[in-house]
């Protein structure tokens, strides 16, 4: 099984988060869920970034635990911590995926090889559709699989179940692609 970093979004580190590490654990995964917002959690997205924003040592943070993991670790993450992760794999090329979920940015520079999987809703007011497919073409071109899975409709987290957008079956279903994809 794999060794996953699972990184919260700007809302910290929230039930939800918890308990979908929980799910990836049940499957055999071993999974590291740090509160990199030292125990601060919002129920609102622009308080939550506006957080993140007053404390830029929190990437420093995550840098520091990832880099105490071994170096086939996922790194998987909910929008911010989506941000994160695809960071974090771009300079790994020995990392095992990026997961990202609800957030993918158009990488700068080559991709490192290290295969992506995104899982988004097909409108999400976070996600502009051409980083997805600059990202998808840089890791196609680093000979690497990008998995792309869209969930109907709109909205952000719709992995966070106790948030507005939350769906028990889309995260049910990205919680088997992603066990599948990492097996």
């Amino acid at each position: 099984m794999a060794r996953i970093l699972l990184l919260h979004s700007a809302l910290g580190l929230r039930p939800a988060v918890g308990d979908f590490a929980e799910r990836l654990r049940e499957l055999g995964h071993h999974v590291e869920a740090p509160d990199f917002y030292e125990g601060h959690v919002f129920d609102d997205e622009a308080a939550g970034i506006a957080h993140r924003d007053a404390h830029p040592e929190y990437f420093d943070h995550v840098r520091a635990i990832a880099a105490e993991l071994p170096a086939d670790t996922a790194f998987a993450g909910f929008s911010l911590g989506s941000w994160f992760a695809q960071r974090l794999a771009a300079k790994r090329p020995e990392a095992r995926a990026a997961i990202l979920l609800h957030s993918a940015g158009a990488p700068k520079g080559h991709w490192s090889g290290v295969p992506v999987q995104l899982h988004r809703h097909a409108v999400d007011p976070w996600i502009d559709p051409s980083d997805v497919a600059g990202l998808g073409e840089a890791v196609g071109a680093s000979g690497a699989v990008f998995e792309d899975h869209i969930t109907p409709g709109q909205g952000h987290l719709f992995t966070d179940l106790d948030g507005p957008d939350g769906d028990v079956q889309a995260t049910a279903r990205t919680i088997e692609r992603i066990d599948s994809f990492l097996r």
